[in-house]
């Protein structure tokens, strides 16, 4: 048979081999000019002979660029972009609902749709965009997340005029959303009645509603939310407590745990605040005032002495040191929200402890030893400088220990933990003692936490403590987004 090139021209002629049937050339084309003989011994048409003057190398290398590139762009498919609210809308519902926190479950249980209970949509909506705008610095959802809370005020207002919807679970959920939008924008620590009206609103709304309802899990979960979120803000606006919190928890004690540790530090939280309005008010005799104290620290302690062993931590020997840890160890919690709440504790004592050391400053030495049985100052100051140290111990478990933190990837989950570190870390760099490096540690730490963590908010408090700035820590707790943030 003939071979022939791709353009049809004669090229080399072959035929089968008699012993094997492999194909066995018989020669290379002549070129006779009236025609190829070996085409012609093989009965075939001869196509002519190759123009060697029309033979040319082309560079085709861009042409095949654009048949590969063109062929990759239609088998990878482009993900779909998803509005800012969705994606706000998605992390914020992980998050409070089923991821770190927890602390509204209840959403979970909601049809949270536009077509239904609107004013709660656009509530949970601005209270998600303004979540997401300050863990993720972003000014479009800043901006979105202020325009849905004014498209939700007015809603709101409207459903609690409506007898169908005033009492609803829907209605108290969008005014603690509302709430929640105010504590995370709206964190001017001068900015305390918008930090208040909602959760006033909200307590004046389960009144309405009645305690009947607590026998159903959405409405007993709210409420308790409720009675900690007030309780917070209180606290941190130095403003005493409502009678009607007092009245609310004393009627969910019928359906709570009340050995449970959390609900304990709030009942004793309750005591701090009012006890602290009457001294900063005058009403209290400066020796009735460290009775009273130190009766509260004794109570705080208790606590402290009886947690369940579920909220035990193990201590941890350092062979070496680290800058992650302030002396040779640290302390491993359960988990964040043990570490959180027992911090919690720990703040609470170190204010307890440092009105003591002030109201003692004016008493005498004698009358100090006769109620305390040695030098007050010393031994208050020893307790916070304790406290702050335990408090230092609970961080490497979540910064880590690695020299290299390069090497490691911090998630969501890691910053949301070490965000919590943030306002403990700071009560103790103010109220312990300059002999214990706690401060300098802690400012170390701050930077560690916005440079590879990437907190910025750590960088915040950290200039606070560098320029030694005379302010309520519960201003610094205010900016940081107060309960917000919360486990």
């Amino acid at each position: 048979m003939s071979a022939r090139s791709r353009d049809g021209s004669c090229r080399v002629v072959w035929e089968k081999d008699d012993v094997n049937g492999t194909p066995a050339p018989l020669g290379m084309c002549d070129l006779e000019p009236s025609g190829c003989s070996q085409c012609s011994r093989a009965s075939l048409v001869c196509q002519g002979y190759r123009d060697t003057n029309r033979l040319r190398i082309h560079d085709e290398t861009t042409l095949v660029k654009h048949k590969v590139s063109s062929r990759q762009d239609k088998s990878i498919v482009k993900a779909p972009s998803v509005a800012i609210e969705d994606q706000a809308r998605s992390y914020f519902l992980y998050h409070y609902a089923i991821g770190f926190s927890k602390v509204f479950d209840v959403l979970a249980l909601f049809d949270i749709q536009p077509h239904t209970d609107r004013h709660l949509y656009e509530s949970v909506t601005a209270a998600s965009l303004a979540f997401f705008s300050f863990q993720f610095d972003c000014d479009d959802a800043r901006r979105m997340a202020a325009k849905h809370y004014l498209l939700a005020l007015p809603m709101v207002n409207q459903a609690l005029k409506a007898p169908q919807s005033v009492a609803s679970d829907a209605t108290l959920l969008a005014i603690l959303m509302l709430d929640l939008f105010e504590k995370i924008l709206h964190n001017d620590p001068g900015s305390t009645e918008s930090r208040m009206s909602h959760v006033n609103g909200a307590l004046a709304l389960v009144k309405l509603r009645g305690h009947d309802r607590f026998q159903q899990y959405i409405s007993l979960r709210l409420s308790a939310r409720l009675s900690t979120s007030l309780l917070i803000s209180c606290v941190a606006a130095g403003a005493p407590v409502p009678p009607g919190l007092v009245q609310l928890r004393t009627e969910l004690e019928q359906f709570l745990d009340k050995s449970d540790p959390k609900w304990q530090l709030t009942g004793l939280a309750i005591e701090f605040v009012n006890l602290q309005s009457r001294i900063r008010g005058g009403s209290l005799p400066r020796s009735d005032a460290i009775s009273e104290l130190s009766q509260l620290d004794s109570k705080l302690v208790r606590l402290a002495e009886t947690m369940p062993r579920t909220w035990h931590f193990d201590r941890v020997l350092l062979a070496e040191p680290s800058e992650r840890a302030l002396e040779m160890h640290f302390d491993v919690y359960p988990n964040h929200a043990v570490t959180q709440a027992t911090n919690v504790l720990r703040i609470k004592r170190i204010l307890v402890n440092n009105a003591l050391r002030s109201e003692c400053a004016g008493q005498s030495t004698k009358t100090h030893q006769t109620i305390f049985g040695c030098k007050p100052c010393d031994m208050f100051t020893h307790n916070v400088d304790e406290l702050a140290k335990d408090i230092c111990a609970s961080t490497a478990q979540f910064t880590g220990l690695s020299k290299s933190p390069v090497s490691r990837t911090y998630g969501a989950a890691d910053k949301a933990c070490c965000f919590t570190l943030l306002f403990p870390m700071y009560v103790a760099a103010v109220y312990a003692s300059s002999s214990t490096m706690i401060r300098p540690w802690v400012m170390k730490q701050l930077s560690f936490l916005c440079e590879f963590v990437g907190i910025r908010q750590a960088k915040d408090v950290a200039g606070i403590l560098e320029k030694d700035a005379d302010i309520n820590p519960w201003g610094v707790y205010t900016m940081l987004g107060s309960y917000a943030f919360a486990a």
